[in-house]
């Protein structure tokens, strides 16, 4: 475990602050990756038909970050999943981290790139809540269920940065059933889901979005249908607090 060094701990209280959150700058971080280490098997494991690998030709800082190639349809996605973070006793929890994507999904294709699962409290059914994108590459926050169907929605106005590095920062939280979003430090009003969405494909829940207990976190990219062609990116400083 490690400490913040100060200066990416107030880079990253000031976006927390957007979420109305305090900061204490003397407080531990839970997780934090910046990809130095070519070890990608001591914190993650990986799934998709994707290809991932620790790379050298882009990186927010150092030398290295983690590249992400993904092909169209869910089987081809690329994912690194963090399952030793939890289960975290409040069962909440912010991240930041750094992302560069050449080219997003075209019109159309809805994607994933953030996402937090597990069962649900009490249920016999798990969920998903993701951050991702569909609509003209705008930015959209999902929830999907498996065991009873649900699969909801909430749409931005806020395209996916391309061709630079941005910031990301998110709060998902099981006690509100809340997940938040900011992009380069600015909250996305819209991405911002406490209970409910603008609505549902499937509707066994009420169009009600029932946060799980978190077991495991993944980042990297999801196209959910063909047709969308190949995404690159890359990932750097994934950051996670209370």
């Amino acid at each position: 475990m490690k400490l913040y060094n100060s200066n990416i701990l107030k880079g990253l209280c000031i976006a927390i602050s957007l979420f109305a959150f305090s900061c204490n700058l003397d407080s531990k971080e839970l997780f934090h990756d910046d990809f130095e280490s070519k070890d990608l098997k001591k914190d993650w494991k990986t799934s998709g038909n994707g290809i991932i690998s620790i790379d050298t030709t882009k990186a927010f800082s150092g030398k290295q970050s983690i590249k992400f190639v993904s092909g169209e349809g869910y089987k081809n996605h690329a994912f690194i999943n963090l399952k030793s973070l939890f289960p975290l006793a409040e069962n909440r929890f912010r991240g930041s981290l750094k992302m560069y994507i050449e080219n997003a999904s075209p019109d159309g294709i809805h994607w994933t790139m953030i996402q937090a699962s597990g069962k649900v409290k009490g249920e016999d059914y798990s969920a998903e809540v993701r951050y991702g994108g569909q609509h003209q590459k705008q930015l959209m926050a999902n929830y999907d269920t498996k065991g009873v169907k649900s699969d909801c929605w909430q749409h931005s106005d806020v395209k996916i940065p391309e061709g630079e590095w941005f910031t990301i920062n998110f709060l998902f939280d099981t006690n509100t059933n809340e997940m938040q979003c900011a992009i380069n430090g600015k909250k996305i009003d819209k991405l911002a889901v406490t209970n409910q969405g603008e609505g549902c494909v499937e509707n066994d829940l009420n169009n009600l979005w029932v946060f799980p207990i978190f077991d495991t976190l993944s980042f990297g990219w999801a196209d959910y249908q063909t047709g969308g062609g190949q995404r690159t990116l890359w990932i750097d400083d994934i950051i996670i607090t209370p």
